[in-house]
């Protein structure tokens, strides 16, 4: 699925628009046909293990009501949206609106949240932290979006739910099916659905310096590293005071930055955390683990195999102690590997693989048996497996 760029090139997007200013797309996916339906959204609201929310506004009384829902009958016919998020761990066709922003490193893809909403209804004006491409599936919206602003505050409109002041719009469209809205970080907007809508929004992953520095501090934790002990190099023979001289500032910050400063294990973190899934996986381990030995059967046959929405992969940049990531678990590689675990990482979730296509070693063979046995991969012709 590739945007139809018209007014302006993708090459003029990235210089200009991307994390810069916000810019509506109209018609960037012609004849869009909407890849889910409602009543399947509305499906997926009812499961405790999706999140999702429901936002309604009735004379500016805003209300946030949390998922799973039994039926929708109670929002009455207007003025309230449905949120769901992770819908494209669910649905190949969502899962396929994220190849239309494949000139994004994929790593900073994070989901694809669907809202359907009532004539009415609405989240309010806010702000996200992150950029956002929303697609517009059936129905009518009305969209505001004003220019990016850093110094713009939050206030609480409700329960859960972040709104800002009024603000200037620099776009005011009516978005319809197959227009794509582009919104920055920081950049207040606010839409009101004119009839009732589907909307895909497909959002990015944004890490905060303090989300990385406590989840690195995880990591360190996790892995029982930083054990040495502060030694002291030189006295400080001033005994009048504390005691602690520059010196010794000076010491344990180095303490602190060679721990943090050491790159592969930073790696490590970093592909432990941006592999592992932020929403819910349809992934369950196999209740009869498959021997080790039946990778060779699947490298010596026409057996086909393919990967779960969402699973994602990636491979270690240290040449020296390679290893393979896979929803935040990770496994050695040898050498040998790298070219079959590329595959891995590089197929999508609706392509199938034929393992006798390629390069057999007894190392790849226990390695897709047990991303099988672990439900990340999953063998297409069950009786194949039976038999």
């Amino acid at each position: 699925m590739n945007i139809n760029w018209q007014t302006i090139s993708k090459e003029t997007f990235l210089k200009d628009y991307w994390q810069k200013k916000p810019i509506l797309l109209k018609n960037a996916l012609p004849n869009f046909p909407s890849p889910i339906a409602p009543d399947e959204v509305a499906g997926l609201a009812m499961e405790s293990f999706i999140d999702s929310r429901v936002i309604t506004n009735s004379d500016n009384n805003w209300k946030v009501a949390q998922g799973p829902f039994e039926d929708f009958s109670q929002f009455g016919e207007r003025c309230w949206s449905l949120l769901v998020q992770g819908v494209d761990n669910w649905f190949d066709s969502v899962d396929e609106l994220k190849s239309m922003v494949n000139f994004i490193p994929k790593w900073r893809i994070d989901d694809v949240m669907i809202s359907f909403s009532t004539p009415g209804g609405g989240v309010g004006p806010h702000f996200d932290q992150y950029d956002v491409f929303i697609v517009q599936g059936i129905g009518k919206r009305q969209w505001q979006v004003g220019a990016v602003n850093k110094e713009i505050e939050h206030i609480e409109a409700a329960t859960d739910l972040l709104h800002v002041p009024a603000f200037e719009p620099i776009i005011d469209a009516t978005v319809t099916n197959g227009d794509i809205l582009y919104i920055p970080p920081f950049s207040p907007h606010q839409g009101e659905t004119i009839e009732s809508a589907l909307a895909y929004s497909i959002g990015f992953r944004a890490p905060s310096s303090q989300e990385l520095l406590s989840g690195i501090a995880d990591h360190i934790i996790d892995q029982n590293l930083g054990l040495d002990r502060f030694t002291d190099t030189v006295i400080n023979n001033d005994t009048s005071g504390f005691g602690l001289s520059p010196a010794n500032i000076t010491q344990l910050q180095k303490q602190v930055l060679d721990l943090v400063g050491d790159k592969a294990q930073f790696e490590h973190y970093l592909l432990t955390r941006l592999t592992a899934a932020t929403r819910e996986l349809n992934v369950e381990p196999l209740a009869e683990r498959i021997p080790a030995d039946y990778g060779n059967e699947l490298f010596n046959s026409e057996i086909e195999i393919q990967k779960v929405l969402g699973v994602k992969l990636a491979i270690s940049s240290d040449e020296e102690n390679l290893t393979l990531f896979c929803d935040g678990e990770n496994y050695p590689l040898s050498s040998q590997q790298v070219e079959f675990a590329n595959k891995l990482i590089s197929c999508s979730s609706s392509e199938t693989l034929i393992l006798k296509k390629h390069d057999f070693c007894i190392e790849n063979s226990q390695l897709i048996t047990t991303l099988i046995n672990y439900g990340y991969f999953f063998i297409l012709d069950e009786h194949e497996l039976q038999g």
